[in-house]
């Protein structure tokens, strides 16, 4: 497949998922080429920035000066909470309205086909349409129709997708998995309840869906609300630490290939 490097599967979790920042922050500073991205949900946003060419240390600057207001549009709720017409136009700007074909590295993200129960992978078209469906958690956001199809959240099937980058060819995966990283012992609000009960849910899924990275990286932010928007300082340094864990582990496999 060419030159050396690793195939990067950043999962599901919330705004947990701001530890993937931290990986990658960790594999840029430490020389670690990435060749590819799939990301599920958050993972598949903090994948696309990269993937258009947003630097960690951008992505860091962009989390902690996140605000709902930002991101959230509420909504007379039908369909969700939230429109997601909001967030749409933020990845559309963050992405720079790239196409996949026109990103830095290649992506791959995960959604759920609502009507057919199956899983999604989309690879082609504009990166922020596939994010949105991506994003889409049952119940808080409006699921995303394109093309005749109803998409939400791809943590419904598939939260920690290391099946697809083995398909996709990889060589080297390292996994950023934060399904069953345990849950909260109090919620404050319907985006607690609902994003920790699919927490549950997905570490339900994990039992018959075995995770087979090379390297698998699994931050400790099960203390965290996966709603919280003020962790972001706390939940990148958990994924520094854990990226650096792992590091002699991705250097010998790069080594042996």
């Amino acid at each position: 497949m060419g030159s050396k490097g690793v195939t990067l599967v950043l999962g599901a979790g919330g705004l947990r998922g701001l530890t993937h920042i931290g990986v990658l922050k960790i594999l840029e500073q430490e020389n670690i080429p990435v060749k590819e991205i799939v990301g599920c949900s958050i993972g598949s946003l903090i994948g696309s920035l990269y993937a258009a060419g947003m630097r960690p240390a951008e992505m860091e600057k962009l989390a902690k000066c996140l605000h709902r207001r930002h991101w959230i549009d509420f909504i007379v709720p039908k369909n969700g909470l939230v429109a997601g017409q909001r967030v749409l136009e933020m990845m559309r700007l963050l992405t720079k309205r790239k196409n996949f074909a026109d990103l830095d590295v290649p992506l791959a993200v995960v959604a759920t086909d609502l009507y057919r129960g199956q899983e999604v992978v989309l690879d082609e078209g504009p990166v922020a349409e596939a994010v949105r469906a991506s994003i889409s958690v049952p119940g808080i956001f409006v699921p995303y129709t394109a093309n005749g199809t109803c998409y939400v959240d791809g943590a419904v099937v598939n939260p920690t997708p290391v099946d697809i980058a083995q398909r996709r060819g990889a060589e080297i995966i390292v996994a950023v998995d934060l399904s069953g990283v345990g849950t909260v012992n109090n919620v404050n609000n319907i985006f607690d309840i609902i994003i920790v009960a699919v927490d549950i849910m997905e570490r339900e899924l994990k039992k018959h869906r075995l995770i087979h990275g090379d390297v698998l990286i699994q931050p400790q932010v099960g203390h965290i609300l996966p709603s919280d928007f003020g962790k972001a300082d706390e939940l990148i340094s958990l994924g520094e630490a854990a990226a650096r864990d792992s590091l002699p582990q991705i250097r010998e496999l790069l080594t042996a290939l």
